[in-house]
């Protein structure tokens, strides 16, 4: 990792988003660029241009004030940061337009869950439509948290899907080795419901013949990787439910997965998985998108 755009959350008490970057770049040895936004509608203002400029600017050397306020209290003085704030209210389209200007190894922020028809929060915006990598980063995590988990497919035969998952995999061993702990990988056995429930398919003897058959790229992963069978988690169900409960099981520090990036109706009404897994995941999550 080389440059890492931390995005600062005002209305967090913990600043996980930047504890966690800050403990990226000392082990990866990464650049930190911390951004915090602001922006409020001055409509009640007389409509003076200089008066609407000078609140303006009251307001983005208050926002910087804090700013420089968290990053002493967090003790970072050992890295290469730099720090700015931004008048801006579409938070996400900034970011997006940012990183594709600059390159970034990724974007860390505070994970924010949730989502209507009506709205589509900065997170959701970010993991369909950023080019980078986006970390979001829990607030709420287990007092142990250890190993790296990749979410992949090895079912795919698409060379992109392929592709997608040579990245997932080369950038939590990285990670691992920079965090000292170990990769362990995970694959979703995902069996139609309503083949099952026509009684047209046993899923339990479905799922061992499916799990047989991955044997062989399992060895391979090991042999490339240099894990253990123990570290591959090959688990039946759908990867909403599965990636969360294997991260649960093995205290996960972070997923890393891959996104399709749905925009639009289909991702409101379809979604995509790295938004599903989210919804349940009690660790952090890191969303690659593949190069088209």
């Amino acid at each position: 990792m080389e440059k890492l755009l931390i995005i600062m959350d005002p209305t967090s008490k913990n600043q996980v988003a930047l504890n966690r970057g800050v403990e990226l770049a000392r082990a990866t040895g990464a650049r930190l660029e911390v951004v915090a936004f602001v922006h409020e509608y001055l409509d009640a203002l007389p409509n003076d241009p200089v008066i609407q400029n000078n609140a303006k600017q009251s307001l983005i050397k208050l926002r910087q004030n804090w700013l420089e306020q968290m990053l002493a209290l967090t003790d970072c003085t050992d890295l290469t940061i730099s720090a700015h704030t931004v008048w801006e209210k579409q938070i996400h389209q900034w970011i997006i337009n940012y990183c594709q200007q600059q390159r970034v190894s990724a974007v860390i922020k505070t994970g924010n869950r949730s989502e209507t028809l009506l709205y589509t929060p900065t997170d959701w915006h970010l993991i369909r439509e950023c080019s980078a990598p986006v970390m979001l980063v829990a607030e709420q995590k287990w007092n142990k948290a250890h190993p790296i988990l990749a979410a992949v497919d090895l079912s795919t035969e698409k060379p992109v899907k392929k592709a997608l998952n040579n990245r997932i995999i080369d950038q939590a061993w990285h990670l691992a080795k920079a965090m000292e702990t170990e990769l362990h990988l995970v694959h979703a056995l995902h069996t139609s419901v309503v083949l099952a429930d026509l009684d047209i398919i046993d899923p339990v003897s479905h799922a061992r013949k499916r799990k047989e058959a991955l044997k062989p790229k399992v060895e391979h992963l090991c042999n490339t990787w240099h894990l253990t069978p123990e570290q591959v988690h090959i688990v039946p169900g759908p990867a909403q439910k599965v990636i969360p409960s294997v991260a649960n099981k093995i205290k996960a520090d972070m997923v890393v997965m891959g996104t399709t990036g749905k925009t639009g109706l289909a991702a409101r009404v379809i979604g995509n998985t790295a938004e599903k897994v989210l919804t349940h995941l009690r660790t952090d999550l890191l969303a690659i998108k593949p190069i088209l």
